[in-house]
């Protein structure tokens, strides 16, 4: 047995010390980041800022991703610590179907997001997604997404086998999501998870194409219109020919100085019951005819764009982490023969297959700063936070 264990020992050292170390010194930097990042927006987002609006799934997701950072920086430590000899059949286990359970949710979550932000930007009159729905919706992905990742415990575990390294045979131990062979249960489950994955990055994805179309188009009308209002202060003005209604209309709003709107008591009276207004034109200053609501609309529209806008980059984030590790998951699982370590496969290729198997990870990392970039309330919260903790 002794014999054995070292060349074990010789076979990690030899091929995939190096890989595994630097790996691990990866992920520890990446878990202490996302733990610090979602940390804070927790905080933030559920202590600090009172009125989260729109923002109510944000926090949520912070503590997916929390548990995400723990749970992944421990599955990936473990497994490159005991390349070929690991230790515990149970742990294993459990950190395997966590690892196809919280990163499951996040992804209904974003689904679920996506739903709500169609039917805020393009069925504004439609029905909206209450507080209620929102509580359903996230009690129900939980429910369904632990009811379909529970297999994975029956299914994972320590998977032995014996292998040829120096012309001796070595006992290898690996953590797999599989310890079966190939069987038919085996391979509809996994078809099953594949298949769902893509359904949800398809409705995901499909969801948002409108709602970015519509912000777009929505944008792009707001700047013609700016467009069009800077060519009419810029346009010299006949005095005379100013009626009360284009005054109304805010065609004019006084903001050249050349622009001097004369006095039309008789007129200006039947159209501004307030007496402060009509002084303004009477000294010949700007007139602002946009009420106090046409002002908070606008307010609201930008914040609505804003935080779809930074909804998408999270969405965008987890789909591009999330294909390459998907894809090469069905690479490795899909062919028996591929045995990491073993020489199956060359060391190059054994290095792309653990760092793309792992993208997924840099998901739950980046989302803080997705949000301290787009989020002027989270950004203002986060300094005072570390503001009053420094103190």
């Amino acid at each position: 047995m002794a014999n054995n264990t070292d060349y074990v020992k010789v076979l990690y050292d030899e091929n995939y010390s190096d890989v595994a170390l630097s790996s691990t010194i990866l992920t520890i930097i990446g878990g202490i980041v996302g733990v610090l990042g979602n940390g804070s927006v927790i905080i933030c987002y559920f202590f600090r800022i009172k009125d989260r609006g729109e923002r109510y799934f944000i926090p949520v997701l912070a503590v997916v991703d929390l548990v995400a950072c723990i749970t992944g920086s421990i599955f990936y430590v473990m497994d490159n610590t005991f390349f070929f000899n690991y230790p515990y059949d149970l742990m294993c286990r459990l950190l395997i179907f966590l690892q196809l359970l919280v990163p499951a949710i996040s992804a209904s979550l974003l689904l679920i997001i996506s739903v709500q932000r169609y039917l805020l930007v393009c069925k504004p009159h439609g029905p909206r997604m209450t507080l209620r729905w929102k509580r359903i919706s996230i009690g129900v992905t939980c429910l369904f997404t632990l009811t379909y990742s529970a297999p994975v415990l029956a299914i994972s575990g320590i998977k032995t086998s014996y292998e040829t390294f120096q012309n001796y045979t070595v006992q290898i131990k690996v953590c797999k999501f599989s310890t079966a062979e190939t069987s038919v249960q085996n391979t509809a489950y996994l078809g099953f998870l594949l298949m769902l994955s893509i359904i949800i990055i398809l409705i995901t994805m499909s969801l948002f194409v409108p709602v970015l179309k519509t912000i777009k188009l929505s944008f792009f009308g707001k700047f013609r219109s700016g467009r069009k209002a800077s060519e009419h202060r810029n346009t010299p003005l006949n005095t005379d020919s100013v009626s009360a209604t284009d005054i109304e209309l805010g065609k004019y709003e006084g903001k050249n100085p050349e622009i001097q709107i004369k006095k039309k008591s008789s007129s200006i009276s039947g159209i501004y019951r307030s007496s402060s207004l009509i002084d303004d034109l009477d000294n010949n200053k700007p007139v602002n005819t946009f009420t106090t609501k046409d002002s908070e609309k606008t307010r609201m529209e930008k914040a609505t764009r804003k935080i779809t806008i930074m909804l998408f980059v999270i969405i965008a984030a987890y789909v591009l982490s999330y294909i390459p590790s998907l894809i090469t998951l069905i690479v490795i699982y899909a062919d028996d023969d591929l045995n990491i370590g073993t020489g199956s496969i060359s060391r190059e290729s054994a290095f792309v297959f653990i760092y793309f198997a792992r993208f997924v990870f840099l998901n739950h990392i980046v989302n803080p700063f997705i949000y301290s970039y787009f989020d002027e309330k989270f950004r203002t919260e986060l300094r005072k936070l570390f503001t009053h903790t420094t103190l």
